[in-house]
């Protein structure tokens, strides 16, 4: 589980995102930032991607496998400790919470950080936003299987009830 979290994380593409979501919402673009960022030292980019990765593994593993896709953390879980996929999917959702833990330390801890706090909380954000996309299905990969369409057509254009 510990190989495939080294390479999961990455994987996801999110330390490439930040470094361009950087670039693009922040006034001023600091050198030590960017190399801070792409040396992978933030253990809150770090977290985040791996809310991400592990949100998706729960919704997406069965399908992915089926494509013929390589083995998710549940899978790994799995064949490391012999447990059953419904154990598997329990711990993953623990490391989530875990990473959750880690974020919002990592985020107390950052005023001093060179990073912006805005961009911080653009992180956690977008972390947020990963586990809703995923919360009732793959709203990403297999939309017409999510409620994620319901909910934001929900969220733009059904006016909300002000009795």
């Amino acid at each position: 589980m510990e190989e495939y979290m080294q390479n999961a994380w990455k994987s996801i593409a999110a330390p490439t995102i930040f470094i361009h979501f950087y670039c693009v919402f922040s006034d001023q673009v600091s050198i030590q930032v960017l190399e801070t960022l792409s040396e992978h030292q933030q253990k809150i980019v770090r977290c985040y991607a791996s809310v991400f990765r592990l949100a998706n593994d729960l919704v997406t593993s069965h399908d992915e496998l089926v494509r013929g896709d390589v083995l998710k953390s549940i899978q790994c879980y799995m064949n490391e400790t012999g447990a059953s996929e419904v154990k598997a999917r329990v711990h993953v959702q623990q490391m989530i919470n875990e990473m959750w833990d880690e974020m919002n330390y990592e985020k107390m801890q950052s005023r001093s950080s060179l990073i912006p706090q805005d961009f911080l909380e653009s992180v956690m954000n977008l972390a947020r936003m990963s586990q809703c996309m995923y919360q009732y299905g793959d709203g990403h990969g297999f939309p017409e299987k999510a409620k994620i369409t319901d909910r934001i057509v929900s969220l733009l254009f059904n006016s909300i009830p002000l009795d």
